[in-house]
């Protein structure tokens, strides 16, 4: 019986088929993703849902106005992050206001971040935040070009009380750091959806 070699096409069609195989196994095993412990989505999911919010505007430190708004929340399939949508109808004095926003861990940067985008502001907002789990309160801070060649510095408190949240918006002075309030909100969550949180 003779045995047939495989001719040179098919041997060249067989060597390509490895080579990928080769490759692969040559190649470092990839890095395990970072555990990341389940109370860091803690403040995420009880941000969930739909709430109703009474909003005080101030100007030169002093209430200037109020409003009424609703934020719709949502929590991505994992729970790792979230949509926020703000808007607040047009009334005597402001105009009507939309804000959308994404926020959760980042494990790249080891923090909370979080994106903003609305109809007042001229560019994208990114907020870095620190979370207090025992008192419940998430500081976020950011910096942002005011449009005239300067880069200011803002805080935002909110404090989670169940099914309250207190969110205060504040910008702190370019010469002296001291907090200027621009806006603070109570945000109530709807009865249908008081089991999410």
């Amino acid at each position: 019986m003779t045995l047939a070699l495989p001719g040179p096409r098919l041997l060249l069609a067989f060597t390509s088929a490895l080579l990928p195989l080769a490759a692969l196994a040559a190649s470092p095993a990839p890095e395990q993703a970072p555990t990341i412990p389940a109370e860091v989505y803690a403040p995420i999911a009880m941000e969930a849902g739909t709430w109703d919010a009474e909003i005080t505007f101030y100007e030169k430190d002093k209430p200037s106005g109020t409003a009424t708004g609703v934020q719709v929340n949502t929590l991505l399939l994992n729970g790792h992050w979230i949509t926020n949508d703000f808007t607040i109808p047009a009334n005597g004095k402001f105009p009507a206001y939309q804000g959308h926003g994404v926020w959760g861990y980042d494990p790249v940067a080891k923090t909370y971040v979080d994106t903003w985008v609305d109809t007042n502001d001229g560019a994208v907002r990114t907020d870095y935040g620190y979370w207090q789990p025992d008192e419940k309160i998430m500081t976020w801070s950011s910096k942002q070009n005011d449009g005239k060649g300067h880069f200011v510095d803002y805080r935002i408190v909110e404090e989670f009380k169940g099914d309250t949240r207190i969110f205060t918006f504040t910008q702190l002075g370019i010469v002296t750091p001291n907090p200027h309030p621009l806006v603070r909100i109570v945000f109530t969550r709807r009865a249908e959806d008081k089991a999410a949180g």
